[in-house]
């Protein structure tokens, strides 16, 4: 098999774990899902699912990089999907292992049927929570594509995600914070003209934007409220 090389982009975006559980929770198709648990996503770390390289940021608080973010909505997808920790591990240490790559959840379209995961390889199917063992054609047809709301660059690095109509986390804007997309504007600043109470016919003058893109961005961080919300009443009972 050939070895691909990976050029991770020249800023990575930083987020720390209680954010990233919110993001993750509050993005189609995780909605009905009943959430993604600040403890999870630091034991999937601890665990190496995926293996979150140390920060480069002087803080004490564990910050991870937007390709780590991406990385790890795949694997909160994917144990959505019923896929087992130790399926999810069996992937990525084949695709790093046989393809060079750094962020395989990152890179790689994903396929699952059952209890594993595969992707295609010179027109055929691999299932790599396998290693790699070839699968019969006819399984094609029973496979479903793991959601893939992302764009890539020209090495396929996912450059940005859009987890919602019109929001767009590129680590080269606004340090990867949520942005209106074709815009530097954070959703968090609409929000907060929003519940000082503006109308939504104002901020979209006063940003110049429309309105529609006002209420994508409201709705947005209306679920990322309401989540902060049922994250604080659960600790204090």
């Amino acid at each position: 098999m050939t070895t691909r090389t990976e050029v991770a982009p020249s800023f990575s975006g930083i987020y720390g774990i209680p954010e990233v559980a919110q993001y993750l929770a509050v993005s189609p198709p995780l909605t009905n899902w009943d959430s993604v648990p600040t403890a999870k996503l630091r034991y999937w770390i601890r665990t190496s699912v995926p293996a979150i390289a140390p920060s480069p940021y002087p803080t004490r608080q564990k910050l991870i990089t937007f390709l780590d973010l991406v990385s790890m909505r795949m694997v909160a997808i994917l144990r959505s999907k019923g896929i087992e920790l130790s399926e999810i591990r069996l992937s990525l240490k084949y695709l790093k292992k046989q393809f060079g790559l750094e962020y395989p959840f990152a890179t790689e379209p994903l396929w699952t049927y059952g209890s594993d995961v595969f992707i295609e390889f010179r027109d055929n199917l691999l299932a790599v929570s396998r290693y790699g063992q070839q699968t019969m054609a006819f399984l094609r047809g029973w496979l479903t594509e793991v959601e893939r709301d992302m764009t890539f660059d020209s090495h396929q690095l996912a450059d940005s995600w859009i987890p919602y109509r019109g929001i767009r986390f590129d680590p080269k804007i606004q340090f990867g914070e949520p942005c209106l997309e074709g815009t530097r504007i954070t959703t968090r600043t609409i929000w907060s003209n929003i519940t000082a109470g503006d109308s939504p016919e104002n901020v979209a003058e006063l940003y110049e934007i429309t309105p529609a893109q006002v209420l994508s961005a409201v709705e947005w961080e209306r679920r990322l409220d309401t989540t902060r919300s049922s994250h604080i009443h659960a600790i204090r009972n």
